[in-house]
């Protein structure tokens, strides 16, 4: 075996981070896979910031890319069937902050970036909110099912 072939520590950092990303999103709820998506939009545009204040215009490029395909993905998750108003509104909200993307990029300023990057870590923050009450109503119905006379039965 050479020493070409083993692993640099930073691949194998990264193969480790992607079986942790990848074993998240297998073992998270519906709601738990939004807050994940809002996760990664956050840290691109984060990515956004550092590459437009470091001067590395291809490197933003990428970042801007991965942040409107996570932006894009959101929008083609929507349900207007569950609750059509909030699903408009949601995707007003994707779309604006798609086009603050694009300004920010093609403009070279941090002011739409950060824009969006708030509005994301509201909306994150919501959600998380909804994961909690959803893992909270769980907890009860599996403590309330527990104590059933029901579950005494052999």
């Amino acid at each position: 075996m050479s020493y070409s072939s083993l692993p640099t520590p930073y691949q194998a950092y990264r193969e480790s981070e992607s079986a942790y990303l990848e074993q998240r999103v297998f073992s998270s709820s519906p709601l738990e896979l939004v807050c994940l998506l809002y996760e990664g939009a956050i840290d691109g545009v984060g990515s956004c910031r550092r590459f437009l204040q470091q001067g590395d215009i291809l490197a933003r490029g990428r970042s801007v890319t991965r942040v409107q395909g996570i932006l894009v993905e959101l929008l083609n998750s929507l349900n207007g069937q569950v609750d059509a108003d909030l699903a408009r509104r949601l995707a007003l909200l994707y779309d604006y902050m798609l086009r603050k993307l694009e300004e920010g990029h093609r403009e070279q300023r941090p002011e739409p970036f950060e824009e969006v990057e708030s509005l994301l870590k509201n909306l994150q923050e919501a959600w998380q909110d909804l994961v909690k009450a959803e893992s909270s109503a769980l907890s009860k119905q599996s403590a309330e099912a527990d104590t059933s006379p029901a579950n005494c039965l052999a």
